[in-house]
């Protein structure tokens, strides 16, 4: 049975939104941003939004976690807003 989404955003703070990141890298996930990138560019102090999208299930990749597609609205150093999609495991 497909879990479903939930119907509010998750806040998340910059390290752990790099977290995140390094966690889908590390599971092979599509990345629209690379981890050093984001780094380099997103406000250290700043609160970042997450929509799920999508739940997705690997069955092929068992060793995997649920996975969690999301929109993240992410604030940048210079205070640019920039949405992505992102994969993660949450």
């Amino acid at each position: 049975m497909t879990p479903t989404l939930p119907r509010t955003i998750r806040a998340v703070d910059t390290a752990q939104l790099l977290d995140l990141a390094q966690e889908a890298a590390m599971y092979g996930f599509s990345q629209r941003l690379p981890v050093d990138w984001l780094r380099e560019h997103l406000a250290a102090e700043a609160t970042h939004y997450l929509f799920p999208t999508l739940v997705q299930w690997l069955t092929h990749r068992p060793e995997v976690p649920l996975q969690w597609r999301c929109q993240q609205l992410a604030v940048k150093v210079r205070e640019w807003v920039e949405r992505t999609a992102d994969d993660g495991a949450l």
